[in-house]
């Protein structure tokens, strides 16, 4: 049996060799006789190669390295050849091993202690840890101490100092996939060049690099270096060496980690099960294998962001519905704790900071503080910096032609429409005009290439679709109703337009319903051509189901319509026109107390975003004008009973539905005096 000074040795500490103890290829020899490990137990040829972890989900035949570089997961190649500690190529334990050959004194991403291969371009923010702690993170963190999601014993050890590696001043190589990228970078963050900046994009050529600050000599990169991606577009890209912690960042992640602890895969489940088929901004596959491997793979922000929008489902998963209500996790630490990093990663912007911002944006939560993103107070102006922080990124121009990952592409597409669909609402919702300007926006749309997980899907030969492709159908239906929106918006409600008394009957009331008749047919056909797995009346058991809100969002946008007719009409309105604007506006109205009467559990219970409450007030809103313009009783007394109605079927679905709760607090604070007044 071979003594522990033989075993051997991948330069990382004493930690690496236990798991090959257990199961690993030296381990099969410590009975005496070598035993050959079946396929699924040892690791493929390329993460053999590697010397990295072999992860494979159970459902999958190929591991996630090899998935994710698209190449076949072979075990053909038998172990390598062990180095035991006598071997001149190593230095006393903990320091790294010398190269035989000194013109590879600079490994490369294919030498034994590379970095872990899944890459981070998810997680931006990950983007701050250095190779070298994103290493050690790894060889500390074997899957069997992260099983049940519990901080290991070494994460609670490694708090207290540094990491090894970074005292020793050692850099591991970043992963390949991250090569070439832009806003997934481990140590800088980008900055577009616009146009008319001062360090005009086609001078750029001729910027001078920045070498590190006199505080930081050694610098081996400079501190700004020029990056051009096409013709046309170019980015200064910045080190994160003045705005980053590492340590800082480790701390908080452990923070969030033991707020949730030990419920941390359980949220990041229910979070892929319930929200991200509606809005995937995501990349499930990565970031889920990310998490099994370590909580700080991740941006603190995002991590909390994640867990804070699951624990809204909390009922909507065994574990959690089965627990007393004294040991499920206080969002409020989370929510103190995601604001305060959302503030430190946006010194350093990138996707991730994004992503997290988006998503605490979409809780719908009654009870909010005043300082929270998600309060109606505030929430318009974090989308502001977010809308900043984004053109800061470049997301507001098209990247097709990008010398960059495809994957990064799409990615930044489905960023690019999430944020515009927040901006848009955002603008109707609180009555402000848009943030982003549609001669300033060049993102292409959408398309079925942009969102990985389809590819899963085309195979299975199932004639239902999946939940993941009826969520990407819904995200696409509604970008096509933001862009309706938009139109609206523009052509009723922009500043020119309500210039004369907030009101645009200085066009003329026929004029104004000339130009509404196209939007009207369009939004008709985009009703009538839903395929039917996107219609109300599509469910499946036990499956949460968002087509509402999809309807809702058709509703809101014909109702914003309908209310700027209604303001349009005048005494000079022609009776047969005033009658048939009303009597359409009306049927809108009860159109969208029909749709929250007749809703579902498993639709009343899905992801709403944080727009549907002002939806659903907007209603009341219109029932409302109507009756302040109302010329009898009987049509008064109408509006009131909807009024009426609407308050009814909210209150009904409030505790189950907060977006329904939401919505009641704004119709009760804002048109509650109607019957009132009405009697």
């Amino acid at each position: 049996m071979p003594t522990v000074a033989e075993l051997p040795y991948t330069g990382a500490g004493q930690e690496n060799w236990m798991p090959q103890i257990a199961g690993g290829e030296d381990g099969d020899r410590l009975g005496g006789t070598r035993r050959v490990p079946s396929a699924r137990s040892r690791p493929c040829d390329t993460c053999r190669l590697r010397k990295t972890r072999c992860v494979k989900e159970a459902t999958e035949l190929r591991c996630v390295l090899c998935t994710f570089h698209d190449q076949p997961c072979t075990y053909l190649r038998g172990p390598t050849r062990r180095q035991r500690r006598g071997n001149p190529s190593f230095e006393v334990q903990g320091q790294e091993p010398v190269p035989r050959n000194p013109s590879r004194a600079q490994p490369s991403p294919d030498d034994t202690n590379s970095s872990p291969p899944v890459p981070d371009y998810e997680t931006i923010g990950s983007a701050q840890t250095s190779p070298a702690s994103s290493h050690q993170t790894n060889a500390r963190s074997p899957a069997g101490s992260l099983e049940n999601n519990g901080m290991p014993t070494e994460t609670r050890q490694q708090l207290s100092s540094e990491p090894r590696q970074a005292r020793a001043g050692i850099s591991a190589p970043r992963p390949r996939i991250l090569s070439n990228t832009l806003g997934l970078d481990l140590e800088t963050h980008a900055e577009y060049i616009g146009p008319t900046d001062c360090r005009d994009p086609i001078l750029l050529d001729l910027h001078r690099a920045h070498q590190g600050s006199d505080e930081h000599p050694t610098a081996r990169q400079p501190a700004i270096s020029t990056r051009r991606l096409d013709n046309g577009t170019a980015f200064l890209v910045h080190t994160d060496g003045s705005t980053a912690s590492e340590s800082q960042r480790i701390q908080d992640l452990d923070a969030i980690e033991a707020a949730i602890h030990p419920l941390g895969r359980t949220l990041v489940d229910l979070y892929f099960r319930v929200v991200h088929p509606s809005f995937p901004i995501l990349h499930k596959d990565v970031f889920i294998s990310k998490h099994r491997v370590s909580h700080r793979h991740f941006a603190p922000s995002l991590l909390a962001a994640v867990y804070l929008v699951a624990l809204d489902w909390q009922l909507y998963d065994s574990s959690l519905a089965g627990r007393e209500l004294e040991s499920i996790p206080n969002p409020s630490a989370l929510e103190e704790l995601a604001e305060r990093t959302m503030a430190q990663d946006m010194r350093r912007p990138k996707l991730s900071t994004l992503e997290a911002g988006l998503l605490l944006l979409q809780r719908n939560s009654a009870s909010a503080e005043a300082s929270s993103h998600t309060h109606p107070s505030s929430s318009r102006m974090f989308t502001a910096q977010l809308v900043a922080m984004a053109q800061d990124l470049g997301i507001h121009v098209d990247c097709t032609s990008w010398d960059i990952p495809s994957w990064e592409v799409g990615l930044r597409r489905r960023l690019a429409w999430a944020l515009y669909m927040q901006d848009r609402w955002g603008a109707c919702a609180h009555g402000r005009p848009f943030l982003i300007h549609e001669l300033d926006w060049d993102v292409k749309t959408c398309t079925d290439a942009d969102y990985p997980e389809l590819e899963d899907e085309t195979n299975t030969g199932l004639s239902d679709p999946s939940p993941a492709a009826i969520g990407w159908a819904q995200f696409l239906k509604h970008i096509e109703l933001t862009k309706f929106l938009s139109e609206v918006m523009g052509t009723f409600y922009n500043a020119a337009v309500t210039r004369s008394g907030h009101n645009p009957d200085r066009l003329g009331t026929i004029t104004i319903v000339e130009l509404a008749k196209p939007l009207v047919l369009r939004l008709r056909e985009w009703y009538s051509g839903l395929p039917q797995h996107l219609q109300m009346e599509y469910t499946k058991d036990r499956e949460l189901c968002a087509n509402g809100a999809l309807r809702l969002a058709h509703l809101s946008v014909e109702i914003a319509l309908y209310r700027a007719l209604i303001r349009a009409i005048t005494p000079d309105t022609p009776e047969q026109l005033n009658s048939a604007l009303r009597s359409t506006s009306r049927a809108k109205v009860q159109d969208a107390i029909s749709l929250l009467k007749s809703l579902q559990p498993e639709q009343t219970a899905a992801f709403w975003g944080s727009a549907a409450s002002y939806q659903v007030a907007q209603a009341g809103s219109l029932a409302a004008l109507m009756w302040a313009t109302a010329h009898g009783s009987e049509e008064m007394a109408w509006c009131v009973a909807r009024v009426e109605d609407l308050r009814w079927a909210l209150r009904v679905r409030a505790n189950a539905a907060p977006f329904a709760r939401e919505a009641l607090r704004l119709i009760e604070r804002d048109i509650g005096g109607l019957g009132i007044v009405a009697t």
